[in-house]
C-alpha cells in the first residue's frame, strides 16, 4: 500500500507552549562524540549557544495506528524486517520556543545520531518536516497537519554516525520571528522508501543546537559628573561627562558580550537640537562615558540625555529613561556670619567648651542650599540651609581660649562653593588660677595648691597630677579650693584642673608645671668634674663621690667613656664612691643616675673630667 504523504494528515492545531517534558537520553548521548555538520555553518558572532532537548518525543507506527509510543533511548524510523514487515515508524519531536521570544536566531541545527542501520549500502533518506504542534501525543492515524519540509537529515554523513547536525537556520528563524511558543518536527524516511526495510535505521532523540542573540538591556545607572540622575540635578561644569552601565542578557561566564553605547542629548526646551554620539566597544557590565565638548552647554541651561546599547549583531536596546540636569557655573556669594553669643568685637565671651549659636546667611544667593564651616584647625562640617537661598544656625563650642576664627563657605545646588567668609571672635579665659604655696618643695615633698575661679558660681574643681586619676574637690563659698599633692616623678610634673559651675558649665583646663630636681651630683679631688684641662696625670687613681638628688637612694648606675654600665651601692646617707684610673690622657665622659629601693630612677647626670699627660 502506498502513502503519498505516509499518513501525514490530521486536524490543524494551533501552536502553543507544551508544559510536558519527555525524559530521554537526548543531547547528552549525542554530545559524547563530535557531531558531523552538514549543510554549511554560520560565522561566529556574539550571543549565546544553547542545546535544547525536546519537551516531548512520540513514536508512531502504521501497524499500531491508534497508539502513541514512547521514545526510549532510540527509535526506529522507517521499516525493519524482523517482526515489522512493511509497517514503517516515524518520530515527532516538540520544542519549547518561549525562551527565545524577542531574540535573534543566528544559526540553528538539528542534531541526532544513529544507533543501528539496517543496510549501509543504501543511502540515508531521513527527512525533517515541520508539523502543527499536537494538543495530545500523536498517533499514526491522528497525526498533526504537515506544513513544510525543513531538510534532509545529513544525507552525506557517514553511515551509522553516532552524531550529526543539519543546519535548519531559516526554519528556526521563521518560527521565533513569528513568536511561536513551540515547534514540532517529524523525522521520517522519504516517501515510499520508508516501507523498504533496507532504509530503516534507529536514531537517537532529536535536539536543537541554537546560536541566539538577545537585544541588550535598556541602559541604567545614568549619571552626570558621577552624580546619579535625580529630579533636581545641577552640575557645576559646562563640559560634564555622562556615564551609564550597559548590560546584555547574553553575557555569561563563558564569553563577554561587547557593546557600544549611543549617547543622545539635547536642550530640554529644544528637542530638535538632538546630538548623538556612539562610543567604542566595551564588555557588558562596563561603565560607558561620553564627554560633552566645550562650547555647547551654557550656564543656567537645562539639558536631557538618554542612552541605548548595541551588540555586535546590531541588536539595539530600548532607550534609557531620560536624565535631566541643569548647568550652573556661577559660584554663590560668600555667606554672612553672625553670633550674639560670640560677637565679632573686641570683647571676650563664653569660654572653652561653652557652646554658642552662629547663623549663616546666603547674602543674596538664591541657590545656596548648604554651608560648610570649620573652626580654625578643625575638620569641616556641612549643614543644610532651611530653604534654597535661606540660612542655617549651628551650635559651636570653642575648645580653647583667646582669639578664634570660623571659616564658612556657601554651597549651591551644583556643589559649587563660594569664597570663604572668616568670622573672628575671642573666647574668654575661664581656666582656674593655680597658686603653689610650696614652689621650692622637692621630690616626695607635699605641695599645697589653691584653685581660684575665673567663672561665676563655681561649685567644684576636677584635677589630676600628671597622668593620675581625676579627683574632685568642692569649692568654698568664695569659689576657691585647696588640695595637697605629693609628686613622686623625677623631673617635670603637671597639675591639670577645670572648674564646674552650678549650671554645670565646665571651664577651660588650667595647667601648672613644676620641676623636681633629682639629678645626683658627682665630685672628684683628683679629676675635677667639668673643669677643662684640669686633672691628675693619666694613670693616677681617682676617687669619684656621688651625692643624692632625692631621698631614699640605695644605689647608683654609672658609665665612663661610653663603657659598660656599673652599679655601686649607696651608704646610709645616700652617698657612694668608686675608684677609676684613666689609662690615657684625654677628656672622659661620665654619666650617673640614682635609684631608690622601690625602683624610682632619678634624672641622669652627665659631665666630663680630664686626665693630663704624665710629666
Amino acid at each position: 500500500m502506498s502513502y503519498p504523504h505516509g499518513g501525514l494528515t490530521g486536524p490543524a492545531v494551533g501552536l502553543r507552549r507544551s508544559s510536558s517534558r519527555v525524559v530521554v537520553t537526548g543531547l547528552a548521548a549525542l554530545l559524547a562524540v563530535p557531531a558531523v555538520l552538514v549543510g554549511g555553518g554560520q560565522p561566529a558572532s556574539a550571543g549565546f549557544h544553547t542545546y535544547v532537548d525536546a519537551t516531548s518525543a512520540t513514536v508512531v507506527n502504521s501497524g499500531q495506528p491508534t497508539t502513541a509510543l514512547p521514545f526510549t533511548g532510540s527509535a526506529l524510523v522507517g521499516s525493519q524486517e524482523d517482526g515489522n514487515g512493511g509497517e514503517p515508524s516515524r518520530v515527532y519531536f516538540t520544542f519549547d520556543l518561549t525562551p527565545y521570544h524577542g531574540k535573534q536566531v543566528i544559526s540553528a541545527g538539528a542534531i541526532t545520531g544513529e544507533t543501528s542501520v539496517n543496510d549501509c549500502d543504501k543511502p540515508r533518506a531521513l527527512e525533517l518536516w515541520r508539523t502543527d504542534t499536537p494538543a495530545t501525543p500523536p498517533t499514526w492515524r491522528d497525526a498533526p497537519t504537515v506544513r513544510e519540509k525543513v531538510a534532509d537529515l545529513a544525507p552525506d554523513a557517514p553511515c551509522g554516525a553516532s552524531a550529526f547536525e543539519t543546519v535548519i537556520t531559516p526554519a528556526l528563524q521563521q518560527a521565533v520571528a513569528a513568536g511561536w511558543d513551540s515547534v514540532t518536527y517529524l523525522v521520517r524516511v522519504a516517501g515510499d522508501l520508508e516501507q523498504d526495510a533496507q532504509y530503516g535505521r534507529h536514531i537517537k532523540p532529536l535536539g536543537l543546537s541554537l546560536h541566539v542573540n538577545g537585544a541588550p538591556n535598556a541602559p541604567g545607572a545614568l549619571s552626570v559628573l558621577g552624580k546619579p540622575c535625580t529630579t533636581d540635578l545641577f552640575v557645576p561644569e559646562a563640559t560634564p561627562y555622562l556615564t551609564t552601565v550597559l548590560t546584555d542578557p547574553d553575557h555569561a561566564s563563558t564569553h563577554t558580550e561587547q557593546l557600544t553605547a549611543t549617547f543622545a542629548w539635547w536642550p530640554a526646551d529644544r528637542p530638535a537640537e538632538r546630538t548623538e554620539s556612539t562610543t567604542g566597544k566595551k564588555a557588558s557590565g562596563s561603565v560607558f562615558r561620553y564627554d560633552v565638548p566645550a562650547g555647547l552647554l551654557t550656564d543656567g541651561g537645562a539639558y536631557v540625555f538618554v542612552v541605548r546599547a548595541t551588540d555586535p549583531n546590531g541588536a539595539v536596546s530600548a532607550w534609557s529613561p531620560e536624565c535631566r540636569f541643569t548647568v550652573d557655573t556661577t559660584s554663590p556669594a560668600p555667606p554672612t556670619v553672625s553670633s550674639t553669643d560670640y560677637p565679632d568685637d573686641d570683647g571676650s565671651y563664653g569660654g572653652p567648651g561653652i557652646p554658642g549659636e552662629f547663623t549663616f546667611g546666603a547674602n543674596g544667593s538664591t541657590d545656596t542650599v548648604r554651608y560648610r564651616y570649620s573652626l580654625q584647625g578643625g575638620s569641616p562640617v556641612e549643614v543644610a540651609a532651611d530653604a534654597p537661598g535661606g540660612s542655617a544656625t549651628v551650635s559651636i563650642a570653642p575648645q580653647s581660649e583667646g582669639p578664634a576664627s570660623l571659616s564658612v563657605h556657601a554651597v549651591d545646588r551644583a556643589g559649587r562653593m563660594s569664597t570663604v567668609t572668616t568670622y573672628y571672635f575671642r573666647v574668654r579665659t575661664t581656666s582656674p588660677i593655680i597658686l603653689d604655696a610650696n614652689p621650692t618643695a622637692g621630690f616626695g615633698e607635699a605641695r599645697t595648691l589653691t584653685f581660684q575661679p575665673r567663672m561665676e558660681n563655681v561649685v567644684e574643681y576636677t584635677y589630676r597630677l600628671n597622668d593620675g586619676p581625676e579627683q574632685t574637690v568642692a569649692a568654698d563659698a568664695d569659689g576657691t579650693a585647696s588640695v595637697t599633692v605629693v609628686p613622686a616623678k623625677p623631673g617635670g610634673n603637671d597639675v591639670y584642673v577645670r572648674s564646674r559651675t552650678v549650671d554645670n558649665l565646665l571651664s577651660g583646663e588650667a595647667n601648672h608645671r613644676f620641676h623636681l630636681a633629682t639629678k645626683p651630683t658627682v665630685s672628684s679631688v683628683e679629676y675635677p668634674i667639668n673643669v677643662p684641662l684640669t686633672g691628675a696625670p693619666a694613670g693616677t687613681p681617682g676617687t669619684f663621690v656621688f651625692q643624692p638628688g632625692m631621698p631614699g637612694v640605695t644605689e647608683y648606675v654609672y658609665s665612663i667613656a661610653f663603657g659598660p654600665t656599673q652599679t655601686v651601692a649607696a651608704g646610709p646617707d645616700g652617698s657612694a664612691s668608686m675608684s677609676y684610673t684613666p689609662a690615657t690622657s684625654k677628656i672622659y665622659r661620665i654619666t650617673v643616675y640614682s635609684r631608690t629601693a622601690d625602683g624610682t630612677v632619678s634624672e641622669t647626670f652627665t659631665g666630663t673630667f680630664y686626665a693630663s699627660k704624665p710629666s
